[in-house]
């Protein structure tokens, strides 16, 4: 597991598990960002100051290992980047177990074994 910072706090690089398949790519890693998961963005695209959730970089894994033998359309394409967005019930057990989230990712086409976990942020 990697740390780095960005203007969107801080994002963590995983190796799964194991390996997903979604869409005709095998994911064998991740990139989260945990701190935009975890506080959502303000207008001016900086970290909010108050938690919306406290998931965990584990916790985020699980959502990802969720996505399986799925296949998924991109909403937008940039470049060699997709775009997914997608609606999820949380698998984790606590507060927010079974409600729906919203959950972007991408995937770039120049790295197909990785998936980048942008938000999970609550769909109700």
């Amino acid at each position: 597991m990697t740390k780095r910072g960005s203007e969107r706090g801080r994002i963590e690089e995983i190796k799964l598990k194991r390996s997903i398949k979604l869409n005709s790519y095998r994911i064998l890693r991740a990139l989260i960002e945990i701190d935009h998961i975890n506080y959502g963005l303000d207008k001016s695209g900086r970290l909010k100051r108050v938690k919306r959730t406290n998931f965990t970089v584990k916790e985020i894994e699980i959502f990802i290992m969720m996505l399986d033998q799925e296949d998924i359309l991109p909403r937008k394409y940039k470049g060699a980047i997709s775009q997914f967005e997608i609606r999820i019930d949380c698998p984790i057990k606590g507060p927010f177990f079974q409600r729906e989230f919203i959950m972007i990712f991408d995937i770039d086409h120049n790295k197909p074994e990785m998936i980048h976990a942008i938000t999970i942020y609550p769909g109700w």
